[in-house]
């Protein structure tokens, strides 16, 4: 470790706390802990300089006591002692502990437990849950029966946890505002765009009621499903989100999302970046009334006759043979509500961006052939075109009526619909972008909303590496609750990631902070095994040392000790 101090262009000089390491056989350096400029650090400290040099040696030197050598003894035939509890013990989930506690998540629930009568402690629940959604994703039994490998401490009963879920639903909406709270005061959050989407969740179970119902599910399930709009800044770190009963429209769903922001997390102006499922009329006359903006995708093979002809006609395009664009002005008619309650016809101006991509043109291509594949599979087998009608597959299938003979005979025959088919090839890499933002420039605009993938890919990860669904509980309350906490996993995620500079992925992260588990030896000493330069990196990222093989207990609860000071 050492003090780094580096002079700034404006003459500022601003320390922080560096440590050297290895990487491809080169010394390099990384931040641990940024200090602030001198300037400042001088209001507490009459030489900030000497005083900070003297906090790195008192770092290097605890390095080298903890690098004290011990001595245990094994004979190879030592069995495995059954009687052990706690076998393994985790590690790696002091780097969420860390940011838990920064979020002040621990005092968020003790002030509301002194509020009840409890015989328990809800915050060591919902870290539990928090912890196990990252770690190993399952029941809220299965979470319980993993609580010994915590060195928390967790004194509640499995009935004590199902009880729990229905006060962590009923502080949902104060949770959410006092994290967004505690976000703006460590990072400086960007809002000037917004990225909203949904997707839903699906629930092994066959009865609905009013929260799991049947409706469009995105896996292509019959299961009831729930509907869950979500809310991320410009980083993709979340701002909120909402669960609606499974049979919602996707549109429907932005407007209560956003009121509840700006009310509850005083979100100002944003411009919300959508896909096409949210590209309404009243999406828009409600956004531009309520001083937001957007960008929106346009449907160019479901638009009408004039936008078709302007985004196919190669008039205006500029770029190259594997890219080009071209823009306009234009006015979009939106209806809305006056004073009197009557609908009023309103023409707002907007700027449509028209564009095609020689790799989205391919990707078009190649989906289309993989639909046209089981499109001629369904021709040979009527019985399968039957039940494949309205999905993708059979998108290239029609159904003519033929006379037979003497044409007082008629069948219906299966074939491909060739005219369908060349219709669709004409918008092959064509895309169309609308927004309010009319002084944008092309290149912004395209940038703004190519930043939507950030969503689709925390969807991803809500559903693969967190594994949210199925889910394990039935009643609106603990639907509720299981949502919030899996909501909480993914913020200290992103937050961990941001820390990082987004340099690596969610499903590495969690990858890092699954490994760090050690297996218990003799005398409370634990072994460890797993060790990453990423693993490296998120102990800096919380000024600890996770890279040793060995640790006492007292040592781990060190370590988690440290990770709860704020």
């Amino acid at each position: 470790m050492n003090l780094s101090i580096s002079k700034r262009k404006d003459g500022r000089v601003y320390l922080s706390i560096a440590q050297s390491y290895r990487k491809d056989g080169k010394t390099s350096t990384r931040t641990v802990q940024s200090l602030g400029y001198v300037d400042e650090l001088e209001k507490q400290y009459l030489d900030p300089i000497a005083h900070f040099k003297g906090v790195v040696d008192e770092m290097n030197k605890k390095r080298k006591e903890d690098c004290a050598p011990i001595t245990l003894s094994f004979t190879p035939e030592q069995k495995i002692d059954m009687r052990v509890i706690d076998n393994q013990l985790e590690l790696g989930y002091s780097i969420l502990s860390r940011y838990y506690h920064l979020l002040g998540i621990d005092r968020f629930f003790a002030n509301r437990r002194m509020r009840g009568d409890f015989k328990y402690n809800p915050n060591s629940i919902f870290k539990l849950l928090v912890y196990e959604r990252v770690l190993r994703p399952g029941s809220k039994s299965a979470a319980f029966s993993n609580k010994d490998r915590y060195l928390d401490r967790m004194d509640f009963s499995y009935d004590d946890l199902l009880r729990s879920l229905d006060f962590f639903a009923g502080y949902k909406k104060d949770l959410i505002s006092w994290i967004n709270e505690r976000i703006a005061k460590m990072r400086d959050r960007d809002t000037s765009a917004a990225y909203y989407d949904v997707t839903n969740y699906y629930f092994e179970v066959d009865t609905e009621n009013d929260l799991r119902r049947r409706g469009v599910s995105k896996e292509k399930r019959k299961d009831p499903i729930v509907q869950m709009g979500l809310l991320m800044d410009k980083d993709g770190i979340p701002i909120t989100y909402q669960l609606y009963p499974g049979n919602t429209n996707d549109c429907s769903t932005l407007l209560p999302v956003l009121k509840d922001a700006r009310e509850r997390y005083h979100l100002g102006r944003t411009i919300v970046v959508a896909d096409k499922g949210l590209n309404t009329s009243n999406n828009i006359a409600a956004l531009i009334l309520d001083g937001h903006g957007y960008v929106f995708s346009q449907s160019v093979r479901g638009a009408d006759a004039e936008l078709k002809t302007w985004v196919l006609d190669d008039t205006g395009y500029k770029g190259s043979e594997t890219f080009k664009v071209k823009s306009c002005q234009a006015n979009k008619t939106t209806y809305i509500q006056g004073p009197d309650g009557k609908t009023v016809k309103v023409d707002v101006p907007v700027k449509r961006v028209a564009y095609w991509s020689a790799d989205y043109a391919a990707r078009a291509r190649h989906e289309r052939e993989t639909v046209l594949s089981k499109s001629l599979k369904l021709i040979s087998n009527s019985a399968s075109y039957e039940h494949a009608k309205g999905y993708g597959a059979a998108r290239y299938v029609k159904e003519t009526v033929v006379e037979v003979s003497t044409g007082e005979v008629k069948k219906t025959v299966i074939e491909m619909d060739e005219a369908q088919i060349a219709e669709d090839e004409r918008f092959d890499g064509y895309y169309c972008i609308i927004t309010s933002e009319t002084k944008m420039t092309d290149q912004m605009i395209i940038d703004t909303y190519g930043g939507l993938w950030r969503i689709e890919e925390t969807f991803r990860v809500t559903k693969s590496e967190l594994e949210t669904r199925p889910v394990h509980v039935w009643t609106r309350a603990h639907i509720e609750a299981h949502f919030l906490t899996c909501y909480v996993a993914l913020v200290l995620l992103r937050l961990i990631q941001a820390a990082t500079s987004f340099e690596h992925s969610a499903a590495k992260v969690i990858e890092a902070i699954r490994g760090i588990v050690g297996a218990r030896m003799k005398e409370n000493y634990y072994l460890f095994s797993y060790r990453t330069e990423l693993t490296d990196l998120l102990g800096a990222l919380i000024g600890q040392n996770l890279a040793r093989q060995v640790y006492s207990k007292d040592d781990l609860r060190k370590i988690l000790a440290e990770t709860k000071r704020v």
